[in-house]
């Protein structure tokens, strides 16, 4: 099927107004667009249970792929493991979510075993082939010069520096996971708008517009033509 437009919305972190802002500027087709939801849907916002119970709903609609980010990442890693990993979670922003959640599953004491089975069975990327051109959707990005199906967990939900300047790939790919704000003076991009989607010469698109902070938003992208919608 040929759609009419690829959506890319970057990291939400529980910012349901901006979330609501951006999505209605899109205009969302359920028939003629396919969107892509890069992750990290919880974690340092107010409404990081309605963003969850949001991301949840749209995963059942068609032409949808809902990823799952290193923030769901740690949240499973803490109500199943209890390891070392799920002590990183609560000081990450997870106090605020674990605290909606609990509220919630007083009333809905179901909704916590929901969660996470959204969580586990997420995808860590999505790849499309558009006019014989590869793209590549993923949370955090890819480990340079390593094939798609060799890369971990962890290099698909945390990796940073390594990938977005040593990635030399064919494929085109769209992320978030680095807020844009946090990557300082890039060259050739002095006088960028630091909440604004980077795109990098090496085939990378940075989604993450710091939609967390104060002046940070949430961005969305049309792959096919560029065009960037903000909250």
């Amino acid at each position: 099927m040929e759609y009419k437009r690829i959506l890319a919305l970057g990291d939400i972190h529980g910012r349901f107004d901006r979330l609501s802002s951006v999505f209605n500027k899109i205009n969302y087709d359920p028939e003629k667009d396919f969107l892509i939801l890069l992750g990290d849907y919880i974690d340092r916002g107010t409404e990081n249970l309605h963003c969850l119970q949001w991301a949840m709903k749209m995963s059942e609609q068609k032409n949808v792929v809902v990823l799952r980010g290193n923030h769901e990442q740690m949240m499973l890693f803490y109500y199943l493991l209890g390891t070392f990993e799920s002590t990183i979670w609560l000081p990450n922003g997870g106090n605020r979510t674990k605290a909606e959640i609990d509220a919630w599953c007083k009333n809905h004491p179901e909704f916590l075993k929901q969660a996470l089975t959204f969580i586990y069975e997420r995808p860590l990327y999505h790849k499309m082939t558009i006019k014989g051109q590869e793209y590549i959707f993923v949370h955090a990005g890819l480990k340079p010069n390593l094939p798609l199906e060799k890369q971990t967990d962890e290099h698909l939900l945390w990796i940073r520096e390594e990938f977005y300047n040593d990635y030399r790939g064919t494929a085109e790919v769209v992320c978030g996971h680095t807020p844009t704000s946090f990557l300082g003076e890039l060259e050739g991009l002095e006088d960028r708008d630091l909440y604004f989607p980077v795109k990098l010469p090496n085939k990378i698109t940075l989604m993450d517009t710091g939609s967390f902070l104060p002046e940070g938003r949430i961005s969305c992208i049309d792959v096919l033509t560029g065009r960037i919608w903000q909250s």
